[in-house]
């Protein structure tokens, strides 16, 4: 069998190490510790990894000593030493290299796990709650550079096969390079050779103590991307120096919104970084990029036009460990796509259980195996699913893969629910990725897909099944309330009937589906303004995603008008309050999206005729992606257990 991406699988030697292929799963998300130990969790969830294929799999987030924790500390003793050697076993076992990430969070240490107080290279405030940052000495740089020695030695002594020393994402490192936040003036600063002398120091200090044969690779910000910031110039003069200590380099760039990016960035966003150090001519050890490197026909196009000999893959192997293995059987179409929503970096899921939106076992392999591993159930049935959106779909599809025998009724002429309106969206290119993976895994399936069925209790009785799993979705909320909403449709009918929307157009709400709305809008050439009665909009987006969503608005340059009450919408435009003060907005085209309800009416009627039901999605709940598919999904292998 010819293999479709010979470049992204072909063998690639570093120091001692072979990697079967040029994909590393990027240290990522994921922090399970207790107590300072690795728990079973995190052992099976960067098994997971290494199972799905990654040539190299990486523990993430290993601090290298009190004053630098980031995230929880994992304490690196002779205790907790066979749970870490697990963690390395665990990769090994699949072929794969082992890793550790080795950070220190220098100002953006986070004083809640550690004891000793946050250093950086000026004085100044952490940059989260606003503790106090020492300026640090050569006596603080040495005994960093010793932890991360001492670190690196403990992680080959547990059986890891590599080092990943970050100095990029504005860890310790990256805020040397950095002439805006590095202001000294003795040794250590002014110059960029200046600036990079504490960098150099580590790493020489890390090769000193691991010997010569040991594995050292970096992750590096190949640039600021701000004016006055350090360069990728800068960083080919680091790494022409730093190469005789480092065996391979996986290049990143500075910045919260730019190293996770939305749904709204372009894919491969550092590619022209990456490219950069390897035309140079100054670096001779292999380059790996990161980024928004979502798909194997994008990696093998980076690896064979020369802008990197590698990818470092974060989300896409969240939302399917397995994407290596799929690609190289060639099965690519079976990959389930990231979606970058972002879900999985929001800080309530990091605080709490990384939830990925489109993958519900990621993070869950201690308590519901691996994808590969779904085990049939039981007995098998027959199983009802009433609705073709994501939860119906997920529902029915996982139930035929455990054996059931599954019917889908879906009420209008094609499946894909209240996602069907990407198809004609400009931007959100991932989601629309992803519906179509859904349609497709459910045409192929084996699920019996009726189309223009709509499911009442007579049909269900006549249908006699075991299991009925109701996904019947949700409806717009129509503001009544509002003089005149009859004259405006709800923000649906914008990818719906896109011929019928004028240039000048208000969105009447401004959560995230008013303002998603608009930015297509603005993206097409339309002259919009969003209404939002609420202080703050778009409120239901969180973290990371809110912050490429507020970039996105501010180059769309869309108008969102906050505190503006909507009193009456006329054929020719709104009359809205704000502040106590009337105006008029003239208006081609007028939306509404004031919220979605459940359509639950169909799971109370079917209630008492004694068959097994579940209800899942927006029909049980209204919420994004990840609820619906979660429910789904869930629902499913719930089913068949007696």
């Amino acid at each position: 069998m010819k293999n479709r991406f010979p470049e992204l699988f072909k063998p690639l030697r570093v120091r001692d190490l072979i990697l079967k292929n040029r994909i590393m799963s990027a240290p990522n998300m994921l922090f399970h510790t207790v107590d300072g130990r690795p728990d079973d969790y995190y052992t099976g969830y960067l098994e997971h990894k290494a199972r799905g294929g990654a040539a190299i799999v990486n523990l993430g987030e290993v601090s290298v000593g009190d004053g630098g924790n980031h995230t929880p500390e994992m304490i690196k003793n002779l205790d907790n030493l066979p749970l870490f050697a697990e963690l390395s076993a665990a990769i090994h076992e699949h072929g794969a290299v082992a890793s550790a990430e080795l950070t220190h969070g220098g100002m953006r240490t986070k004083p809640e796990f550690n004891k000793k107080p946050p250093v950086g290279p000026v004085a100044a405030k952490t940059m989260y709650e606003g503790y106090e940052v020492a300026a640090m000495d050569l006596a603080m740089m040495e005994e960093v550079c010793q932890e991360y020695a001492d670190t690196a030695e403990y992680m080959f002594w547990a059986g890891f096969d590599a080092v990943l020393l970050h100095f990029g994402h504005g860890w310790l490192p990256a805020q040397f390079f950095s002439p805006i936040i590095n202001t000294r003036t003795d040794e250590f600063g002014g110059s960029f050779e200046n600036r990079m002398r504490f960098p150099m120091m580590i790493v020489k200090a890390v090769r000193d103590r691991v010997g010569p044969n040991r594995a050292v690779m970096m992750r590096i910000s190949g640039s600021e991307r701000t004016e006055g910031g350090f360069t990728v110039e800068d960083i080919i003069t680091f790494l022409e120096s730093a190469q005789e200590y480092i065996d391979l380099v996986e290049v990143s760039v500075e910045g919260l919104a730019n190293n996770m990016t939305c749904t709204y960035r372009p894919l491969g966003i550092n590619t022209d970084l990456s490219q950069a150090i390897k035309n140079s001519g100054r670096v001779h050890i292999p380059v790996f990029t990161m980024g928004a490197v979502l798909y194997p026909e994008q990696a093998e196009e980076i690896i064979a036009s020369g802008k990197a000999d590698g990818v470092s893959m974060s989300r896409a192997l969240i939302a399917d460990p397995y994407l290596p293995e799929k690609a190289f059987a060639g099965h690519s179409k079976d990959i389930s796509p990231c979606i970058r929503c972002l879900n999985c970096t929001d800080g309530d899921n990091m605080e709490r259980h990384m939830v990925c939106s489109v993958n519900p076992l990621i993070g869950r392999e201690a308590r519901l195996g691996f994808g590969e591993d779904r085990r049939r159930a039981n007995v098998s049935k027959k199983v009802l699913v009433i609705g073709g959106g994501p939860a119906g779909i997920t529902a029915a599809v996982t139930a035929a893969e455990r054996g059931h025998d599954v019917t889908l009724w879906e009420q209008s002429d094609r499946l894909g629910g209240l996602l069907n309106f990407i198809d004609t969206d400009s931007l959100k290119h991932d989601l629309q990725r992803y519906k179509n993976y859904l349609v497709s895994k459910a045409e192929r399936s084996g699920v019996n897909v009726v189309l223009n069925k709509a499911a009442t209790v007579e049909e269900v009785l006549r249908f006699m099944p075991e299991d009925v799993v109701v996904a019947a979705g949700s409806a717009p909320v129509v503001p009544e309330y509002i003089k005149g909403y009859e004259n405006a449709r709800h923000a649906t009918e914008i990818y719906s009937k896109c011929s019928d929307v004028g240039d000048n157009v208000v969105i009447v709400g401004g959560g995230l589906i008013g303002v998603e709305a608009g930015l297509h809008l603005k993206n097409i050439g339309k002259n919009v303004t969003v209404l939002e009665l609420d202080r703050e909009y778009a409120r239901d987006a969180r973290g990371v995603y809110k912050v490429g969503l507020l970039q996105t608005i501010q180059e769309q340059n869309l108008q969102i008008i906050t505190g503006a009450k909507c009193l009456e919408i006329t054929e020719s435009g709104v009359i809205y309050e704000k502040d106590g003060i009337r105006h008029t907005l003239k208006s081609d085209s007028t939306y509404y999206a004031v919220g979605m309800k459940s359509c639950d009416s169909l799971y109370f009627e079917l209630a008492p005729l004694g068959v097994r039901l579940s209800i899942v999605g927006d029909c049980k709940k209204v919420g994004k992606v990840a609820g619906a598919v979660h429910s789904g999904f869930f629902a499913a292998m719930d089913i068949g257990k007696i």
